[in-house]
């Protein structure tokens, strides 16, 4: 039997909770923070999520510094996941954004997202 211990979570609406199950690869980096960001893909997609994280990290310190409001959690992950009928989704530590390939989604569309996203997680919690 296998126990998983998981941090103390902020008092939330059940709705902004995700779990994400299955076979993930992921890139890291810190924000300037401290905030550890990790991008989750499909297997063997590992390198697709450099840029999402790239724009995720830079854009926490941008907030950070622009809101003058420091990211409240110690983590943020986000999930490439092939299919998902919302398209894209913020719960409070994880955005869940529907696995999207080179040809159907430019950086820039993507990096877009991840900013938008990131600005709607951080102004809805405050």
């Amino acid at each position: 039997m296998c126990e998983i211990q998981y941090l103390d979570s902020p008092k939330m609406s059940s709705y902004l909770v995700a779990f994400c199950l299955g076979e993930f690869d992921h890139v890291s980096a810190l924000t300037e923070n401290g905030v550890l960001v990790k991008v989750y893909t499909p297997p063997g997609k590992g390198a697709q999520g450099m840029f999402a994280l790239e724009c995720a990290t830079k854009s926490l310190d941008l907030y950070d510094e622009f809101f003058g409001i420091k990211y409240p959690l110690p983590k943020l992950d986000m999930v490439a996941i092939p299919e998902f009928a919302m398209g894209a989704m913020e719960n409070w530590v994880r955005i869940i954004i529907v696995d999207m390939l080179p040809c159907c989604c430019s950086d820039d569309d993507l990096c877009v997202l991840v900013i938008s996203l990131l600005l709607l997680l951080l102004l809805s919690r405050k």
